[in-house]
């Protein structure tokens, strides 16, 4: 007896050590085991029912943090650069592969420059499409310099490209001829030009508010390989890079190709 005494004051001890007890009801019934298990089964039903409702705000919480929002104000629509537009409507020759011309893919726009023979283009392969070699006025036989011109509009002449090509020594190369390279020389590197020439006149060639002149170099942006040379001057090559403005516009260049005939031009030239 002495023992279940002991038992039951632990138990009662417990139930309310952990809450489970109610103080009002501490009475002598509570002695009793039967007391306790009534006790008992009612704090039972009381964290059951509290825990469920528990989960099911745990439930929907979950549930409207992970629910996505989505913005239905209306969206502003994507600028487009007003020095850009006139790719859109610029006209793409017709040509084959066995006519000179100079072509790619400009912001994804695919124009073709081609030598139609128009009077007054640059279509025509004269000293705008040349290889300007110059000597030293003393010593005749010795080269200073030389400048490779290749250069295109389209048919309605509203674009050209144009590639300047310094100290490429085209004649003596050795194919292909990579731009740029490990071992440049002095002023060995090559300027791309793309223009709009429906621009606004007013507005000076390469002054800060130019933004129809598409600016690149090789080694700065561009890169250029010239593949093949004929014996009638024809050459060959590949291009592309970035072209730039001025202002900032800027057209990507991709899949660029060339074939140009050219003639060469000797000039004289003071060595100092």
């Amino acid at each position: 007896m002495k023992g279940d005494f002991h038992v039951r004051i632990c138990e009662r001890l417990k139930l309310k050590y952990f809450g489970l007890l109610d103080p009002s009801n501490e009475s002598p019934a509570c002695s009793n085991t039967q007391s306790l298990h009534v006790i008992l089964k009612n704090h039972k039903n009381y964290y059951i029912k509290h825990l469920k409702l528990l989960f099911s705000v745990s439930i929907l919480t979950l549930f409207f943090s992970c629910k996505k929002e989505f913005n239905t104000s209306p969206q502003p629509a994507p600028s487009i650069d007003p020095s850009l537009t006139f790719l859109e409507k610029s006209v793409s020759d017709i040509y084959s592969n066995s006519s000179f011309y100079i072509k790619g893919e400009f912001n994804g726009h695919k124009l073709s420059f081609a030598t139609i023979g128009q009077v007054g283009s640059y279509f025509v392969d004269t000293f705008s499409n040349a290889f300007y070699v110059y000597y030293d006025k003393v010593k005749k036989d010795s080269i200073t310099s030389d400048n490779l011109y290749l250069i295109r509009q389209n048919s309605n002449q509203s674009i050209m490209i144009a590639l300047f090509c310094g100290q490429t020594h085209i004649k003596n190369s050795v194919f292909p001829y990579k731009l740029p390279h490990p071992n440049l020389q002095q002023c060995e590197f090559t300027e791309f030009q793309f223009i709009n020439n429906n621009h606004n006149y007013n507005i000076g060639q390469n002054s800060p508010q130019d933004n129809y002149t598409f600016v690149g170099h090789t080694g700065f942006g561009m890169n250029l390989i010239f593949n093949k040379l004929t014996g009638d001057n024809i050459v060959e090559g590949v291009f592309e890079g970035v072209l730039k403005t001025n202002t900032g516009s800027i057209i990507n260049v991709k899949n660029g190709k060339l074939r140009v005939k050219f003639v060469t031009v000797e000039k004289l030239q003071d060595k100092n």
